[in-house]
């Protein structure tokens, strides 16, 4: 790292921490609307130690600013900073003391309005970084500058409408501006498609295979022409995803081939989509590879089935997208979100929407992926 990356890391860290004692204040002010006095509030503090991981990070973030410069504990990542667990443990104490100490009048009444409000810490601070994406991950919490070179999404989170019935859609002025959609795999089982497009369904994406996790063999999902033969007869566009654990260019290589030899003979409307997703098991094979490694195989990937005649895209996840692959160098491919919780937080630009692996959709005997999309393939031009 070069001498300016560096004194741009030392400023990020500098302004994080900053910030941090603000949160820091939120840990006091939490104890103090339950408890009278400073001393039952330490001690409640110290208990939520135990509990919640979240305060945990609050409170270390405030001490790691009296340790100096010596015993930095941080990890860039994605041009962000990252705090373990470990570091946590070591300086709660100090920081629930420090909080205390600096506990603002004004700002404990504002924090205090806020959290009657019943918000959360995570969502309480994300309000106060927003220049950065902040993310939890394994026990780490992550500050991710934002990358104002990419495109952002322009959606209005008070435009996502949930219905009674647990569908979501987005709107503007009533009208309603995205299709409803599935994503399926054998875990579905046998469908049964007349009934999936009675039920409002407008189009299907389908597993096409995946590559196993541990020993690396290219499997067809077991139910995709079934699915994808189904649909297409039911009148559903349709479009497909593979599963990749592709741990070099040549097998993302052969991946892409296997899904363009599955696809002969039918027609897609909507993306071959490349899902990217960690697996936590530590006898994944694709464990060790680097951001860069994880970038280029999706590239061989997605050029591969370009030059075939599909659309290609990416499916992820907030660790998929801003911690395994390097966004901007895939930012000319359409995105597939998967976030379960309105209002979506995820800043940057996305096609389609998944917002819920539990649906239940008429023909469809098991819990069921539901998305929405906001651009209309159907009439795209390619």
């Amino acid at each position: 790292m070069d001498s300016k990356e560096k004194v741009k890391q030392k400023s990020t860290k500098s302004r994080l921490q900053k910030r941090v004692r603000i949160l820091a204040v939120i840990t006091s002010l939490s104890v103090i609307i339950t408890f009278t006095t400073i001393i039952t509030s330490i001690v409640i503090c110290l208990y939520y130690k135990k509990q919640s991981s979240e305060l945990e990070v609050f409170a270390e973030e405030t001490a790691e600013d009296q340790k100096g410069e010596d015993e930095e504990a941080v990890e860039a990542v994605s041009g962000g900073i990252v705090y373990t667990q470990e570091e946590v443990d070591s300086m709660v104490t100090a920081a629930v003391t420090n909080a205390i100490d600096n506990a603002d009048s004004e700002l404990l009444q504002i924090l205090q309005s806020r959290l009657e409000n019943g918000d959360g810490t995570m969502t309480i601070l994300r309000d106060l970084y927003p220049e950065h994406v902040v993310m939890l991950d394994s026990g780490q919490y992550y500050f991710l500058p934002l990358q104002e070179d990419l495109a952002m999404n322009t959606y209005i989170d008070e435009n996502f409408i949930a219905e009674e019935n647990g569908m979501v859609s987005y709107q503007e002025d009533g009208e309603v501006l995205t299709r409803k959609g599935i994503d399926v795999s054998k875990y579905q089982g046998e469908i049964d498609w007349e009934a999936v497009k009675n039920d409002g369904i407008d189009y299907a994406i389908i597993r096409v295979g995946i590559r196993g996790y541990s020993e690396g063999g290219i499997l067809e999902d077991e139910f995709f022409r079934q699915n994808i033969e189904g649909a297409i007869a039911n009148g559903i566009p349709v479009g497909v995803y593979f599963f990749t654990q592709a741990v070099n260019e040549a097998e993302a290589l052969e991946e892409a081939d296997f899904v363009i030899g599955m696809l002969q003979g039918y027609e897609l409307t909507y993306p071959v989509y490349l899902d990217i997703e960690d697996v936590k098991k530590e006898s994944c094979r694709t464990n060790g590879l680097t951001v860069e490694e994880r970038t280029n195989n999706a590239k061989v990937f997605l050029e591969r089935i370009r030059e075939a005649g599909y659309e290609p895209a990416l499916y992820g996840n907030m660790k998929s997208f801003l911690l395994m692959v390097d966004l901007a160098s895939l930012e000319q491919y359409d995105k597939w979100f998967a976030g379960y919780t309105l209002p979506i937080y995820y800043p940057y630009e996305y096609k389609m929407l998944q917002y819920s692996e539990k649906g239940k959709v008429a023909g469809i005997p098991a819990a069921v992926d539901i998305n929405i999309c906001f651009k209309d393939y159907e009439n795209a031009v390619q």
